[in-house]
C-alpha cells in the first residue's frame, strides 16, 4: 500500500477553490446499490445467474426511470475497494494482495466485469442520460459490511474481496473499538485520525475527477454512522466533516470551471436529530460548506418521523431536503444469522404515499428511494419471506407531485415497535405519531398487532393457535378509544403484497371518534389492562378513510 502522503497529496489541488450550493431540480431520486443487480431475482437477472453484465446495469436503470424520476444514484461498492477506474487502488493490484495475504482466490462477479474492461459508472451514467435522468454516485464514507473477517480467522471468502481492503487491514489502530461490539464500532474507522479520512477523501476526489458526466455525488454517512470517539465534542466533529465536504465541493467546482456545468453535492444522513452527533451533522455548517441537498434517512426501515425535516429546514433554509423511503417499514429476526436472515413488512402503496405526503407537508423538497429493489427474492430465509412481489414502480410517479399526493394520499399512519414487550403485569407505553387528518377529520381506526412470545419467531404462514390476547386500553390525545371489531384481513387495503403483515387474528382494533386526530404530533398510550400471558406489540397503525 502506498503511504498516506499519496492520498493526502491527491487532495492538494482542490482545497483552495471556492464553495457554492444550489437546490437540485429533482423531485424524486432512486438509489441503486449495485449488489441488488445479482442478489435479486428480476426480469433481467434469473436466480442463480452470477454473471455481471452491462445489460443488467442498464436494465436496473430503465425500470426505475418512471415518470417524475429526476435522478438516479449508483452505489459502486463499499468505497473501500473502488468499483471505478482507479489509480489509487488499482483492482488488479488489490486482488493480488488479497490472494497473497489471505491465501484465498478472489471471486467477485463485479470484479470479473471490471477486470474484463467494463465500467459500471460510465454505463450507468449513459443509461440514465438515455432515459432523461441525471446520474449521481453515492459514495459510502465508512461502510463496514463484511469487515469482520479482515483481521483474523476465519479468512474472508473470495466473494468478500470487494469489501476487505489492504488499507483497512494494515491499519487496525484506526478502528474505534476492539472486538466484540454490537454497534459496528469494532469495524468502523474513527475519523479522529486524519490518515483514516484521507484515504476516503482521496478516493472520492478521484471518483469525481474520473467521471465528469455525472451530475454530482452523494456522500453516504449512514453506512455506518459512527465516525468519532464518544468523548469528542460536537464542534470538533462538525469541523472534521466540514473539512471533508469542502474538499468534495472543491473537486466538483473544479470541473465546473472547466466546462461551466454545475455539479451537486449531497449527503445521506439520519432523519433523527438525536443521531446527528454520530456523524457531526450540522445542517447550517454543512450547507455553508457547499452541500446542496440532505437526504434524510431512517436507515434500513421507513419510519414515520418528520422532526429531522423540520429542524434541518429551520437551520438551513435554502438547502434541498429529501425524505427517504425504503422497501420495508419493519424487519424482525427469524432466529438465523447473517445480514438478510429476517422477515420484513413491505412498504405498501398507502404507506409510501402517506409518508411522502407528510414529508412534503413538513418541508421536504422531494423523495428518495433506497433499497427499493428488495421486494424481490433475496438473501436467506426465502421460505419465510415468501411470497415476493415486484417493486411497486407503478406507484412511484405520484411521489414527485406534491399536489397530487395531497389529493390522493390516504390518512394511513404507523409506528413499528419490533416487539415492544408487555409482561403479564400491567404496563403502559407512550408514543407520538405525526399525522395529517383526512379532509373532514372523520372517524378512524387504530389497530395493534400483538403477539405471544412463541409467535414472535414463527413464520406468519404457520397455523395460528386460538388464544385470548387480553384486554387493552388505548388513548389518543388523552381520549380513551373503544374496542371494536376490525377488518378480517391483515392489511386493510387491497394490495398485491401477500406477506409481511402477520395474521389478521393477531390485530386488535379501536374506534377513533371524529375530530380526535390532530395535524402534527399525536399522543398515543397503550396499556395491557389484563393479559393472560406476556405479549409483544409489534406494530401500531391508524387508518382514516
Amino acid at each position: 500500500m502506498k503511504k498516506k502522503t499519496v492520498f493526502l497529496s491527491a487532495l492538494a489541488c482542490v482545497c483552495a477553490l471556492g464553495l457554492s450550493a444550489k437546490v437540485p431540480p429533482w423531485k424524486m431520486i432512486y438509489s441503486n446499490d449495485t449488489t441488488n443487480i445479482l442478489n435479486c431475482t428480476s426480469p433481467f437477472n434469473q436466480r442463480g445467474d452470477r454473471v455481471f453484465t452491462e445489460e443488467k446495469i442498464r436494465g436496473s436503470v430503465r425500470e426505475a426511470a418512471v415518470p417524475g424520476m429526476g435522478a438516479q444514484l449508483l452505489q459502486p461498492g463499499t468505497a473501500w475497494v473502488p468499483w471505478w477506474r482507479s489509480k489509487l487502488v488499482p483492482l488488479e493490484e488489490h486482488e493480488q494482495w488479497f490472494r497473497e495475504h489471505f491465501g484465498v482466490e478472489p471471486n467477485s462477479p463485479e470484479h470479473r466485469y471490471l477486470l474484463g474492461g467494463g465500467d459500471m459508472v460510465e454505463v450507468f451514467t449513459d443509461e440514465c442520460q438515455k432515459n432523461g435522468n441525471d446520474a449521481l454516485v453515492s459514495f459510502r464514507a465508512n461502510d463496514s459490511h463484511l469487515q469482520e473477517r479482515s483481521w483474523g480467522e476465519p479468512k474472508p471468502p473470495g466473494g468478500w474481496v470487494h469489501c476487505v481492503s489492504r488499507f483497512y487491514v494494515e491499519h487496525p489502530q484506526y478502528r474505534q473499538k476492539p472486538l466484540p461490539a454490537n454497534d459496528w464500532r469494532d469495524r468502523n474507522h474513527s475519523w479522529a485520525f486524519p490518515e483514516a479520512r484521507a484515504y476516503k477523501e482521496a478516493l472520492l476526489v478521484e471518483l469525481i475527477e474520473n467521471y465528469p458526466k455525472l451530475a454530482g455525488v452523494e456522500v453516504d454517512f449512514l453506512r455506518h454512522p459512527y465516525f468519532f470517539p464518544d468523548t469528542m465534542p460536537m464542534d470538533e466533529r462538525v469541523s472534521i466533516m466540514v473539512d471533508f465536504l469542502k474538499k468534495a465541493r472543491a473537486a466538483l467546482d473544479k470541473l465546473e470551471k472547466q466546462d461551466g456545468k454545475y455539479r451537486y453535492l449531497g449527503t445521506r444522513v439520519s432523519a433523527k436529530p438525536h443521531e446527528w452527533k454520530d456523524t457531526g451533522f450540522d445542517p447550517k455548517a454543512w450547507y455553508d460548506a457547499g452541500v446542496d441537498f440532505f437526504n434524510l434517512s431512517t436507515h434500513y426501515c421507513s419510519e414515520q418521523t418528520s422532526h429531522g425535516i423540520l429542524l434541518a429546514r429551520q437551520q438551513a433554509l435554502e438547502a434541498g431536503i429529501y425524505s427517504e423511503i425504503t422497501h420495508t417499514t419493519m424487519t424482525w429476526r427469524m432466529g438465523g444469522k447473517g445480514y438478510d436472515d429476517h422477515q420484513y413488512r413491505r412498504t405498501t402503496k398507502e404507506a409510501m404515499h402517506a409518508l411522502a405526503n407528510l414529508a412534503y407537508a413538513r418541508g421536504a423538497d422531494g423523495i428518495s428511494l433506497f433499497n427499493f429493489a428488495y421486494y424481490r427474492p433475496h438473501g436467506g430465509y426465502l421460505e419465510h419471506k415468501a411470497p415476493f412481489t415486484e417493486p411497486l414502480f407503478e406507484n412511484l410517479p405520484p411521489l414527485a407531485d406534491k399536489g397530487a399526493l395531497e389529493k390522493m394520499a390516504p390518512a394511513y399512519y404507523f409506528s413499528w415497535q419490533r416487539d415492544n414487550h408487555f409482561p403479564a403485569r400491567k404496563k403502559t407505553a407512550e408514543f407520538k405519531i405525526d399525522m395529517i387528518p383526512a379532509k373532514g377529520n372523520g372517524e378512524a381506526l387504530l389497530r395493534l398487532l400483538v403477539l405471544t412470545q412463541e409467535e414472535r419467531m414463527n413464520s406468519e404462514r404457520e397455523p395460528l393457535k386460538k388464544i385470548d390476547r387480553g384486554q387493552w386500553t388505548v388513548k389518543l390525545n388523552g381520549q380513551v378509544l373503544e374496542p371494536t371489531q376490525g377488518p378480517d384481513v391483515a392489511y386493510p387495503y387491497p394490495s398485491t403484497i401477500k406477506s409481511g403483515f402477520n395474521n389478521a387474528r393477531q390485530y386488535l382494533s379501536f374506534e377513533i371518534p371524529a375530530g380526535t386526530i390532530k395535524d402534527g404530533a399525536n399522543d398515543i398510550s397503550v396499556t395491557n389492562t389484563k393479559v393472560p400471558q406476556p405479549m409483544n406489540l409489534r406494530w401500531l397503525e391508524v387508518i382514516q378513510p
